[in-house]
């Protein structure tokens, strides 16, 4: 007579929670759990060695598996901290958000970078307007694009003295970057 196994959904979903709820465990209660398998075991029909060294090659693969993906979740973390960080002194563009949530053209130079809690990132520019990572349009080296002034009307505040700022408007005329990385813009006035 042949006899065949027959799984029932709630024995297939019983399966599945066990297996999350095993990757759940470290290394030190699958070790619990086999030293007390082993002294609990029936002595008449006791555990092969090789059963005993096919589940510690399992929780062996299992800690190694969970000590790869730490690393690797690590290692994406610092790449991105150091690719955005990059973005630092450079001019971007972008949509950012007015405070009522209104989407609006942004640009300026980059002066800080700002990862929150749920792993978000903020560029912080220098006109203290942000722009959310996921909103940049455009980067570009600061010298490069005061360039694109060149020719143009522009109108701004002159911030050269922070405690007199002042508006300014005129045709660019050139583009100069001085000893400490800050690029300004020649005006014709």
């Amino acid at each position: 007579m042949t006899t065949s196994s027959v799984t029932s959904a709630t024995d297939a979903g019983a399966a599945t929670n066990t297996n999350r709820a095993a990757v759940a465990l470290g290394s030190d209660d699958f070790f619990k759990l086999l030293i007390t398998q082993l002294t609990n075991q029936d002595p008449l029909e006791p555990t092969s060695n090789q059963e005993l060294l096919d589940q510690i090659s399992s929780i062996r693969q299992i800690e190694l598996s969970t000590n790869l993906s730490d690393s690797l979740k690590s290692l994406t973390e610092q790449q991105r901290f150091s690719s955005v960080s990059s973005l630092i002194g450079r001019y971007v563009t972008g949509q950012g958000q007015t405070d009522g949530g209104v989407s609006q053209p942004v640009q300026g130079i980059v002066k800080a970078v700002r990862f929150d809690a749920d792993g978000h990132i903020t560029l912080d520019l220098d006109d203290g307007s942000q722009l959310p990572l996921e909103q940049l349009g455009a980067v570009m080296d600061a010298s490069q694009a005061a360039e694109v002034f060149v020719g143009m009307n522009v109108s701004g505040i002159d911030r050269s003295d922070p405690a007199n700022p002042r508006y300014v408007e005129g045709l660019v005329t050139g583009a100069t970057q001085d000893q400490a990385g800050n690029v300004w813009l020649e005006l014709d006035t």
